[in-house]
């Protein structure tokens, strides 16, 4: 269970995570994005920071990794179309 955070500040890696998440859900593209498609669209954020923050996400059940493949889960698409993501 997340600890409750007073005000707005985000940690370093939910900002590389929220990016990730924002980037498999987008539905102006393939639902596959490669890691390096990632990194090239996640350019402010160090490519160390997204792999792990990838991994973190993996973990979690949020995207699938296979090789250099990553996409979001069908549990995040679904809270998606349900509007329950947002930024």
């Amino acid at each position: 269970m997340r600890s409750e955070r007073s005000g707005c500040e985000l940690k370093d890696d939910e900002v590389a995570e929220r990016a990730i998440v924002l980037q498999v859900l987008r539905d102006d593209r393939d639902e596959r994005w490669s890691r390096a498609e990632l990194e090239q669209e996640i350019y402010d954020i160090d490519p160390v920071a997204i792999g792990e923050a990838m991994e973190r996400l993996r973990e979690e059940g949020v995207v699938h990794i296979s090789g250099q493949q990553v996409w979001a889960s069908r549990c995040a698409l679904h809270l998606d179309e349900l509007g329950m993501v947002s930024i």
